[in-house]
């Protein structure tokens, strides 16, 4: 019963990373695996945030006409607060796991650097499409969603590792001083990846 979970994880996560975690969330969850990522197909394009968002309502149709609770990991917050504030009706909560709510736009060589390296034990391309996972962070504008989303006020829980630069402390206070209601979590034995100590 209740509203089921939609997890949005990270850039270089795939849904079977998340396994082990779900029974622990409590109700029904469904992990997103945008396009290009994990089993999902990498069509020809677009790749750009409003598209990713929209891949994210197409998720959440599927598995319920009503609302959700809205689940984040990095570089997937931006994709599920595109959709997010535009169905504000349909969120029950969010959930930001070690991220900001903006889009960051990153050079070429930080994205094959991050194409080139690896995540949980296995090389990056062997979870996402290269093509596409290019084409994704290229398509990245920078925008912030700090005002609407504090205008908003969902009920917000916060997550962040003090150990690498995702959530600065300026950040950190930026959620603290705009969202006065949320739950600030910092896992000060955990890197960026927050689901592992």
């Amino acid at each position: 019963g209740g509203a089921p979970v939609i997890f949005v994880p990270g850039f270089t996560c795939v849904a079977d990373d998340y396994l082990e975690i779900l029974p622990v969330l409590g109700r029904r969850t469904v992990v997103v695996e945008l396009r290009g990522h994990g089993r999902s197909t990498a069509p020809d394009g677009p790749f750009d945030s409003d598209a990713l968002a929209a891949d994210v309502g197409v998720v959440v149709d599927a598995v319920t006409a009503g609302p959700v609770h809205l689940m984040t990991f990095s570089r997937g917050t931006t994709y599920a607060l595109g959709w997010a504030l535009a169905n504000r009706g349909r969120v029950r909560s969010i959930s930001i796991g070690d991220y900001v709510p903006e889009e960051i736009e990153l050079a070429d060589d930080v994205i094959f650097g991050l194409l080139d390296g690896r995540w949980r034990g296995t090389p990056v391309s062997e979870r996402v499409d290269g093509d596409a996972a290019v084409a994704t962070l290229r398509a990245a504008r920078s925008q912030s969603f700090w005002e609407p989303l504090s205008q908003w006020q969902p009920p917000l829980m916060v997550v962040r590792s003090p150990n690498t630069p995702v959530v600065s402390d300026a950040d950190w206070d930026r959620y603290r001083a705009l969202f006065p209601a949320a739950k600030l979590h910092e896992f000060v034995d955990s890197p960026h990846d927050i689901f592992r100590p």
